[in-house]
This record gives C-alpha cells, sequence and structure tokens, in this order.
C-alpha cells in the first residue's frame, strides 16, 4: 500500500482516538450522539453487519472518509467478506455517480489497510 494513502488511514484513526474524550468531556451532545450509533447499529430485523455495509455506501456518496474508514472497519469486524464490500460500492456508485466512484477507492485503500493491521 502506498504510504501516503496508509499516512492518512492512520491519521483519520489516530484523530478519532485522540479526541474521542475531549468531546466526551466537552461536547453536550456527544454522549447522546453515541448511544443513538449504539441502538441504530443493534441487530434486529437486520444484523449489524447489513447496517455497517449501509452506513459504509451512504459515507462514500456523502464523500466523508473518517466515516469511510470506521464503516468499512466495522463491517469487516462484523463479519462482512471483500465481495460484500465491493458489492456495498456498486450501490454507492450507483447511487452517487462519479464522485461515488472516487471515494470509494479510499475504501478499497481501507480494507486493505485494516486487512495489513492483523
Amino acid at each position: 500500500m502506498d504510504k501516503f494513502i496508509k499516512d492518512i488511514i492512520n491519521q483519520s484513526i489516530n484523530d478519532r482516538k485522540q479526541h474521542h474524550s475531549r468531546f466526551l468531556e466537552n461536547c453536550s451532545t456527544y454522549n447522546s450522539f453515541l448511544e443513538l450509533e449504539k441502538k441504530a447499529f443493534e441487530a434486529g430485523c437486520l444484523s449489524r453487519k447489513h447496517k455497517e455495509l449501509m452506513a459504509l455506501s451512504i459515507s462514500i456518496v456523502t464523500k466523508c472518509e473518517p466515516c469511510i474508514e470506521w464503516h468499512v472497519q466495522q463491517a469487516c469486524l462484523a463479519g462482512a467478506s471483500d465481495k460484500e464490500i465491493y458489492e456495498t460500492i456498486d450501490v454507492a456508485i450507483e447511487m452517487g455517480g462519479g464522485p461515488a466512484a472516487a471515494y470509494s477507492r479510499f475504501a478499497l485503500n481501507v480494507l486493505d489497510f485494516h486487512k495489513e493491521e492483523k
């Protein structure tokens, strides 16, 4: 993997981890957001894996690289296969067109990154 891409992904992960406690201490809405996230991704009629794949597709279409990194990782942890990630990218490209195709490259880089980290 290209060092530049790996550095971007590591920076995103480090930023999330570094600022988590600052948000907890200083932002009145952050705890509520974490509770919302927890409830939204609980298994119900849809599995956590399928919810993470949905979130990944939305993250690609909305061009949120930190979201892409998080939801690729969480989808993999929930048991998503590479093929499921690729099909999720297919949906994102259909819904978001060319820009989604461009941000899908970041999703593939993140998938490779997390596979190397194991």
